[in-house]
């Protein structure tokens, strides 16, 4: 309390959800009907990683009667 019927509160929080991983990638595309049909054109892979965490920070101010 720091006044006559006034108090103050805080409160912090931290959270850790983990994260995810996945693959991006496109199939690779065939050339057909031309010289060197069967080989590749392009391969593209892409690699994504997302976190979940956070912080989340409170203070209150409470009038007791």
């Amino acid at each position: 309390m720091f006044a006559p019927q006034w108090s103050l509160k805080g409160e912090y929080l931290y959270y850790d959800l983990g994260d995810v991983d996945y693959d991006l990638s496109i199939a690779p595309l065939v050339l057909a009907g031309a010289a060197g049909a069967g080989s590749p054109l392009f391969v593209n892979s892409m690699h994504a990683t997302t976190r979940f965490n956070g912080s989340i920070a409170r203070v209150g101010v409470n009038y007791h009667f």
